[in-house]
């Protein structure tokens, strides 16, 4: 069911709401733990080895070793 015409924001209402959105948040800067938690690495670095480790895969066995000891 299609809300009424009425009831609608028409584009310009929606701009000027976004305006005023974004100068409430400039005018209160977030705070220093706020800011350090959004300035940390994306992800942490671990390589293919400790990936296998914390996975549980045996990495002392060679790969076409068929499960025995080389």
């Amino acid at each position: 069911m299609k809300r009424s015409t009425d009831r609608r924001w028409s584009p310009a209402e929606i701009r000027q709401d976004q305006k005023e959105h974004y100068a409430g948040m400039a005018e209160h800067p977030p705070d220093r733990k706020a800011s350090a938690d959004f300035h940390r690495p994306a992800y942490p670095n671990y390589t293919v080895e400790d990936a296998l480790k914390k996975w549980g895969v045996d990495t002392r066995k060679g790969v076409d070793a068929g499960g025995a000891e080389h």
